[in-house]
């Protein structure tokens, strides 16, 4: 089965690209927002609808739920453009407010009654990436398509057992495809931490596909 890859083919894990910063056209699309442009907002929901809700998808695992949390997110964005300081690039703020959103939504979750899941610990780090090396393509060919189906359906139900905090630097890490500088500035936290964690999650979530791999 093929690795996720980007389209040169070059396994995700061989990505790394700099940390984020903001282009001259993202600038000057914020200044507009700034200034009360409907227009320019609606350029701003155009340009990232997208990525938005692909990780508010794989975060939160429900269709209906994705498309809730991504009309919060751009809610929320509405509301805080005017405090953005321009000092990453606007999809790096918009994946912290996507994840932040999805942070709060896993929180009322879980004061519902939703139960969380616990932490797997696993022990065999030379078998890590396994799980994301052997998944088939999102686009498989005619050939693996019954397979592929079923192979990403476990996928995606094995992503949501998952601690949050290991669901979502996967989500960003090899859905997203970004590098380890970018995430920790997005989530926030120390590189150590982000390369601790993608570790960590790649193992859990190895432990719970390895009776579907």
């Amino acid at each position: 089965m093929a690795a996720f890859a980007d389209a040169a083919g070059r396994p995700l894990e061989n990505i790394e690209s700099g940390a984020s910063e903001l282009t001259q056209s993202e600038a000057e699309l914020v200044a507009r927002c700034k200034a009360g442009d409907k227009l320019a907002f609606d350029e701003l929901i155009s340009a990232h609808q997208e990525r938005v809700f692909n990780v508010a998808y794989r975060l939160m695992g429900n269709y209906e739920e994705a498309l809730d949390l991504t009309q919060e997110v751009f809610l929320n964005c509405f509301r805080k453009i005017g405090s953005f300081k321009g000092d990453s690039a606007l999809s790096t703020w918009l994946y912290r407010i996507t994840v932040n959103t999805a942070k709060n939504r896993w929180k009322y979750q879980q004061s519902r009654g939703i139960k969380k899941t616990e932490s797997i610990d696993s022990a065999n780090p030379e078998q890590d990436e396994k799980v994301l090396t052997e998944l088939p393509s999102p686009n498989p060919g005619p050939s693996d398509v019954a397979s592929g189906r079923e192979t990403i359906s476990r996928f995606e139900e094995c992503l949501q057992k998952l601690p949050e905090e290991y669901r979502e630097v996967l989500v960003l890490r090899y859905i997203e495809e970004l590098s380890y500088e970018e995430i920790a500035e997005i989530l926030r936290i120390s590189l150590g931490t982000v390369k601790s964690r993608i570790h960590r999650a790649r193992a859990e979530l190895r432990e719970l596909m390895r009776d579907y791999l």
